[in-house]
């Protein structure tokens, strides 16, 4: 395995706050405290597309059939991120540090490759989300015009590391979710009922056309999100030693799956199916669910779910692709470049039909 190079240092002696350690090890001496590991990954609580995928396995497999595929998710995601913990703590390196023995240095940028396209597309699938909310809301104006206020408005957002603001800005952020999540459940539950029939739901797919069980299936759409394993390496090596039991259950483990999963993945199926029961569940649906229940506060509470969770998609998005560039180049550029390249890709991709081919690059993912 070829040398790698030494940890960069500020013009004070010190280590830079911004160092992202692409191509070394996080050294012990800055290792990150509980709070600020927790808080920046957890960015990924507040993704609308948590919401969606349980509405949509609700959708397709039937209520009870998504539940029972959810709740399986969320324990084998646990279990399978302990060893995701322990090898980001204990080594203090990257996916991309520890595939090169296995697969060389070109080979371990295939791993790049993939966590930089994945969280491409939740940043844009996110940014969309919010976009579409604008405009559902206020309903007027170009959808085109209103990404363009998106991206723009996220860009002095997106700048942040973990070592630096992420964890506050996201820290600050999270009980706004928390209790915009809690409203929107209970406003929808005064304004459109709280009968059980969402429960009772069975799903568009019959059971003659089912391969495999619904609580399968519902569980293979799961698989989709297995980037998020990768991901866990690359937060993990921040944390403390001393901290690794802790992240394997909080941070990384059973509590946080059991939230991202289950909580989120429940609401998302009761919304959809209490607030619009005669449509099949869609990423705008989930939008129009929280905007029909809480009006302008649904928006903002949109908003900021949207905020916290690209804090995540931009940061691991921007790092895998500089990356991969300074690995066939040798260029290396400043955060801010990488955060305004990738803020007109998604621009670009946003002026697509987006969500027509999001969820199948994501179904593509569980293959």
């Amino acid at each position: 395995m070829p040398a790698l190079p030494s940890v960069s240092s500020d013009r004070n002696g010190g280590i830079d706050p911004d160092e992202n350690f692409s191509t070394t090890a996080v050294p012990i001496s800055v290792r990150l405290g509980r709070w600020q590991i927790t808080m920046s990954f957890w960015s990924l609580l507040s993704a609308m597309v948590w919401l969606f995928y349980g509405a949509l396995a609700a959708s397709l497999y039937g209520t009870m059939n998504a539940i029972g595929a959810i709740v399986l998710a969320a324990v084998v995601y646990g279990v399978a991120n302990i060893v995701m913990v322990r090898l980001g703590i204990r080594s203090g390196l990257n996916t991309y540090l520890l595939t090169i023995p296995m697969f060389g240095r070109w080979g371990a940028l295939v791993t790049s490759l993939l966590i930089a396209a994945t969280t491409l597309y939740y940043a844009l699938f996110e940014s969309s989300t919010l976009a579409v909310a604008f405009q559902s809301y206020f309903g007027i104006g170009d959808i085109r015009i209103w990404y363009a206020v998106v991206v723009v408005a996220m860009l002095p957002l997106m700048l942040g590391s973990v070592q630096s603001w992420m964890a506050k800005l996201n820290g600050l952020l999270l009980p706004f979710y928390g209790l915009g999540l809690v409203a929107t459940l209970v406003a929808a539950y005064i304004k459109f009922g709280g009968n059980s029939a969402w429960l009772n739901f069975t799903g568009i797919v019959p059971s003659e056309a089912r391969t495999l069980p619904g609580w399968v299936l519902g569980f293979v759409l799961y698989m989709g999100i297995f980037i998020t394993m990768p991901t866990t390496v690359d937060f993990a090596r921040f944390a403390d030693r001393r901290d690794e039991k802790f992240h394997e259950n909080v941070t990384f483990g059973w509590v946080f799956y059991l939230m991202l999963f289950v909580v989120n993945g429940v609401a998302g199926i009761y919304l959809v199916q209490t607030v619009l029961p005669n449509e099949p569940a869609s990423e705008i649906g989930v939008v129009q669910a929280i905007l029909g229940s809480l009006g302008l506060a649904g928006l903002l509470f949109i908003v900021v779910s949207q905020t916290r969770v690209n804090t995540l998609n931009y940061y691991q998005c921007t790092t895998n692709f500089e990356r991969i560039v300074s690995t066939f180049t040798g260029l290396r550029f400043p955060r801010f470049v990488w955060v305004i390249g990738v803020s007109i890709a998604v621009f670009l991709l946003m002026l697509t039909d987006v969500f027509s081919y999001v969820q199948t690059a994501l179904n593509w993912q569980a293959s």
